[in-house]
């Protein structure tokens, strides 16, 4: 994508370069009545293709039909400028071939209406690049229906006048995402284009997990495939040797890359040493889309959970004020992408269990034993009515009973035992997700984290709550402890609700500036991939 681009910007380049040379012998003089002509149809055509008129009728309209990209018969600063910005496309991770695409045909011109249609074109061209940066190319809900993002509504009209007030660098700088993530991502799309026009690395050869103290032609592979990578790991006498400074890179790359960092390289530090600078060019393109899909404001305090990397984060302004690991549904019970806002804790929850946990999982277990319910502290009722009895689980056929249309209610009280634990936190949604707490807490230790039905298991989740009251309002967190204590279900308002993102970036910079890449457990990037690439 990226050397098809530079090939692309070069041709128009020499093709401006030669209309540069010819366009002085076309009087530009009043091209106002041209550009109102050709903005009064629905479409213009140029170079091949045609254009809606639409986003720029007004802007036009509001400037008196003056041009912003062309004077004296060829492009003014503005429009070499533009040039330039489409050909830097590629720093975001898009496609300058889908820009230039529309401003080809400098040497096409011949008289003032090819000029004014050429002017437009360029219009169209920065409106198209400034809309996927400001709310990505791909539509995210048809990519997977697990995805609810809304794509951003835009108003074309000031984006033009700001070209005119500022120029085209500063006026897309604005519509980049401010995140500081994004920045990030950016300059280390950059690094990684460096390594790719170097030559990238090469994968390992198959073999068994290599150890410390071990000696393999393997170990050289790993040194080279680290070196080429910016690790310091060649100078040394016994380059087949896997000695401690290797073991010391080799925990760094692992850390990297969402392993755990103990410095022995097996399967899974392969695998990852094997992805090529190429893919994960695409993947950290993949992931500047992902924060363009996200809301503009993420909100002045807000939550943001990196389902990938199985973290969350609390932010006050730029500041992340909390940070604590999660847990996320499993590959076949995915959690979903959507923002949303924390209206309410509730402490000492209680659990009913939807329909398809009860029928699928649970059902066999209760064939098997139906104390398994009293034992796990679950209570029966014949219907999910508000009316609904509770009935012994020792009264029914559960042989008779179908996995499929399962009809009792199942509900489990407040207790230690409960599998939503000590507390949750609630955001309205049609997915019925929420973050809680669990009781099964050692899964937390674990660096792949995707153990739930789509809910959010929080680590340590009552300091969260404490944070969030203290940050929020709506109650003295210093109460928690005595309304854990009372056993009862009880829920408090926030005063102000949080914002919360849930969002999934396989590619992520930590607090100290170090990339980090995450397994692409739900097969996300690949859905991604085949709209950007």
């Amino acid at each position: 994508m990226f050397a098809r681009a530079v090939r692309t910007l070069r041709s128009v380049l020499i093709a401006g370069a030669f209309s540069t040379a010819c366009l002085p012998q076309i009087a530009q003089a009043q091209t106002t009545e041209l550009l109102a002509s050709l903005l009064s149809g629905n479409a213009v055509k140029w170079s091949g293709r045609s254009f809606s008129t639409e986003r720029l009728r007004k802007a036009y309209e509001n400037s008196g039909y003056q041009s912003i990209w062309t004077a004296a018969g060829q492009l003014n600063a503005a429009g070499q400028k533009l040039l330039d910005e489409i050909g830097n496309s590629y720093r975001d991770g898009l496609d300058p071939g889908d820009y230039l695409a529309w401003v080809r045909g400098f040497s096409d011109i011949r008289t003032q209406e090819d000029l004014a249609r050429m002017e437009l074109a360029l219009s169209h061209a920065f409106l198209t690049l400034g809309t996927d940066l400001y709310s990505g190319i791909t539509t995210p809900s048809v990519t997977d229906p697990n995805i609810i993002i809304k794509r951003k509504k835009v108003d074309s009209t000031q984006w033009l006048e700001g070209v005119v007030a500022t120029g085209p660098s500063e006026m897309l700088a604005t519509l980049r995402p401010s995140h500081p993530q994004y920045a990030q991502l950016r300059q280390m799309l950059a690094g990684y284009r460096s390594l790719l026009l170097r030559g990238g690395w090469k994968p390992i050869s198959d073999g068994p997990t290599l150890k410390p103290g071990m000696v393999s032609g393997r170990v050289m592979e790993m040194r080279e495939n680290l070196a080429a990578r910016g690790y310091e790991v060649l100078d040394t006498n016994e380059p087949e040797t896997y000695d401690s400074g290797l073991k010391e890179a080799v925990a760094h790359f692992q850390g990297r890359h969402g392993l755990v960092s103990d410095g022995i390289a097996g399967k899974q530090t392969f695998k990852a040493m094997g992805v090529s600078a190429d893919d994960r060019v695409k993947q950290l393109s993949i992931n500047l889309e992902r924060w363009r899909w996200l809301p503009r404001q993420l909100g002045p305090t807000h939550v943001l959970v990196n389902q990938a990397g199985f973290e969350m984060f609390m932010v006050k302004g730029r500041e992340i004020v909390d940070q604590r690991r999660v847990i996320v549904g499993k590959p076949f019970h995915q959690s979903p992408m959507f923002s949303g806002k924390i209206a309410y804790s509730e402490f000492n929850p209680t659990w009913t269990v939807p329909s398809s946990i009860a029928g699928k999982e649970m059902l066999p277990k209760i064939r098997n034993d139906p104390s398994y319910l009293e034992a796990k502290g679950y209570k029966l009722y014949n219907g999910w009515g508000s009316k609904s009895k509770e009935i012994s689980p020792y009264g029914v056929d559960w042989s008779a009973v179908s996995s499929k249309r399962f009809p009792y209610r199942i509900v489990q009280g407040p207790g230690p035992r409960n599998a939503l634990g000590q507390v949750k936190f609630i955001f309205p949604n049609k997915f019925a997700v929420y973050l809680h707490d669990t009781p099964s807490r050692s899964l937390f230790s674990r660096t792949g984290r995707a153990f739930s039905h789509g809910c959010i298991r929080v680590h340590k989740p009552l300091d969260f709550a404490r944070k969030i009251y203290e940050l929020q309002g709506g109650m003295n967190p210093t109460k928690i402890p005595s309304i854990l204590k009372s056993e009862k279900q009880t829920r408090v308002r926030l005063k102000r609700q949080l914002p919360v993102h849930l969002a999934y970036f396989t590619a992520w910079i930590d607090e100290n500036g170090v990339p980090q890449f995450f397994d692409d457990v739900y097969k996300r990037d690949k859905l991604v991939s085949k709209y950007l690439f």
